[in-house]
C-alpha cells in the first residue's frame, strides 16, 4: 500500500463524514488508528495540519477574497504543471469551464494540491483533494455530491 499523507487525509475525510467535526478526543482516537495501520506519526501530523489550514481557509472571510471574472482563465504554473498529471489538469479544467466549481474553490483545491509532500498528484488524487476543499466549504453540499459521483471512474467517461 502506498502510504502517503493524502491517504492518510482520504481516511479522516471518511472519519469526518460519519461524525461530524473532530475534537480532541476523536484526532488522539484516529491518530492511534491510523498508527496501527503503519502511518507514520510525520504523516499524520501533516495530514491534521492540511486539514487544520483548508478549516481556517474556510472560514475566512469572504471580504478577503480577490473578485474572479466571469473571463478568466486558468492557467497552471510550471510547478503545477510539473506536479500534476494531465489527466488531473484536464479534470480541474473541466470543472472550471462547465463550472462546477468556482474559481475560489478551485484555487483553494490548487493551494491543497500544492501543499501536499508529494512529487505528483494523479487523476484520484485531485478528486479527493476537491472533494475535501469542497466538504470544507459553506454551502457546497451539492457540489460535494456530485463529486463524489464524479469519483466513480464510469461518471467521468460520461463528462467528457
Amino acid at each position: 500500500m502506498k502510504e502517503s499523507v493524502l491517504d492518510v487525509l482520504m481516511f479522516l475525510l471518511d472519519s469526518c463524514s460519519e461524525e461530524g467535526a473532530l475534537d480532541d478526543e476523536d484526532r488522539d482516537e484516529l491518530t492511534g488508528q491510523l498508527t496501527s495501520m503503519g502511518f507514520a506519526e510525520g504523516q499524520i501530523d501533516h495530514a491534521f495540519d492540511w486539514l487544520q489550514s483548508l478549516a481556517e481557509d474556510a472560514d475566512a472571510d469572504a471580504d478577503d477574497s480577490p473578485t474572479w471574472s466571469d473571463r478568466a482563465l486558468r492557467t497552471f504554473s510550471p510547478t503545477e504543471q510539473y506536479r500534476l498529471s494531465l489527466e488531473a489538469q484536464g479534470f480541474l479544467m473541466t470543472l472550471a469551464q462547465n463550472p462546477m466549481i468556482d474559481k475560489p474553490s478551485l484555487e483553494r483545491v490548487m493551494d491543497r494540491a500544492m501543499a501536499l509532500d508529494v512529487d505528483a498528484i494523479d487523476l484520484e488524487d485531485i478528486k479527493w483533494i476537491t472533494m475535501m476543499v469542497l466538504y470544507n466549504r459553506p454551502g457546497s453540499a451539492h457540489l460535494y455530491a456530485y463529486m463524489e459521483e464524479l469519483a466513480q471512474p464510469e461518471a467521468m467517461r460520461r463528462l467528457q
